[in-house]
């Protein structure tokens, strides 16, 4: 049998028919296996460690098979592709996917110059936990320094394409970004606005003479919609008459209709004044196209509202999150359906606020029994 399953205990290389390992007495894993694959031809012997996936073992054997017989193999071998090379592959794959432009920024911003012309061996586990203490200790573009979760995602960038190029049979070692130590994500929701600042926004964005643009930001707090689902929202995926909104391709993946209440309603029949003919956008650029951000407004709008500094428009979304949240009347899952979250993980951020309404409802209990046990106190008083 050329492929085998590896042993975690003793390292030995056992059929993938063992359910123990011969020489150990181990009990082999039954998920996240390790699987050893070699192949022999003329003399010529070559192995590949292959984690996880029997599949993708199968795969890269009958393709060493070919080339060995091709007598490619060796030659292949003898050049060790880039990193650039690599994410050039890596975009002719997956261009089209979501979320490229923001993998193409991080890419030209933090991996290329650092990386882009080495060879894939000759990045290494060191060399990725160096790219992560020089990002804490250096600012993004905007004078800031760098957030747990834009280390994260630049890491994450660099362990995909490492994956890649294992699957694509372009490198043959282990992925260095497995081993580094990440910074730890804080998702808990802190940017939240309070009663008065809503209501400052609100008074701002009444008298903002730019209606299209105050229109999309009280979109945004009513809905809670993300920005990038309200660019690209056509009048075509809003229905009016019966007070839903569709949501064409949005981040999690699958298509979702939410309902709109009244506030919402109100902002897009206000809207209907902008509709141009040019385009189905709900909130075009002034070329008719999709706006891609509308920071400088935003800024503006911010000021004007005596927002904080770091209040960012995506804060709208945990805004009406939180207000929902906090009301006592929406529960987990209802909340996790409006945010259209793929994951019930994302919507425990909120779980805090649900248990903080449970708490004050229990102390219902104790107003009424103290109100009660007066009203009896009162009534002995009076025989």
């Amino acid at each position: 049998m050329p492929i085998y399953i590896r042993c975690p205990h003793c390292k030995s290389d056992q059929s993938i028919k063992n359910k123990r390992c011969k020489r150990c007495g181990n009990a082999l894993p039954k998920q996240a296996k390790t699987y050893r694959v070699m192949v022999r031809y003329a003399g010529k012997t070559v192995t590949k460690v292959i984690p996880h996936s029997l599949e993708l073992a199968r795969e890269i054997e009958s393709k060493i098979k070919v080339e060995l017989v091709e007598g490619s193999y060796f030659d292949r071998r003898k050049r060790m592709p880039t990193l650039d090379e690599v994410w050039q592959k890596y975009l002719e794959v997956y261009e089209a996917s979501k979320g490229r432009e923001k993998d193409r920024s991080r890419y030209n911003t933090m991996l290329k110059e650092r990386f882009g012309n080495k060879a894939l061996d000759k990045i290494g586990v060191m060399d990725v936990q160096r790219l992560v203490v020089d990002m804490r200790k250096t600012v993004n573009m905007r004078g800031v320094p760098y957030s747990a979760k834009s280390i994260k995602n630049v890491v994450e960038l660099l362990s995909r394409l490492f994956n890649f190029a294992i699957k694509q049979d372009l490198w043959h070692g282990d992925n260095p970004c497995k081993k580094v130590k990440l910074p730890k994500v804080n998702n808990e929701v802190t940017n939240a606005l309070d009663t008065e600042q809503i209501n400052n926004l609100l008074k701002v964005l009444d008298g903002y003479p730019d209606r299209e643009t105050a229109n999309l930001v009280k979109l945004l707090l009513f809905t809670g919609i993300r920005r990038g689902e309200a660019f690209k929202l056509q009048w075509g995926d809003v229905d009016l008459d019966n007070g839903w909104l569709y949501l064409r391709n949005p981040k999690g993946g699958k298509d979702q209709v939410i309902p709109l209440n009244d506030l919402s309603l109100q902002v897009l029949k206000d809207q209907l004044a902008y509709k141009r003919e040019e385009t189905a956008l709900v909130f075009p650029s002034r070329k008719n196209t999709m706006r891609t951000d509308i920071k400088r407004a935003w800024a503006r709008i911010k000021r004007m509202a005596n927002l904080p500094d770091n209040f960012r428009l995506h804060d709208l979304r945990h805004t009406y999150a939180t207000i929902l949240a906090s009301s006592g009347q929406v529960d987990l899952y209802t909340l996790q359906r409006l945010l259209t979250h793929k994951s019930p993980l994302m919507t425990q951020r909120y779980a805090h606020l649900v248990e903080d309404v449970l708490k004050r409802g229990t102390q219902t209990l104790v107003a009424v029994l103290k109100k009660e046990r007066g009203k009896v106190i009162s009534l002995r008083r009076g025989l």
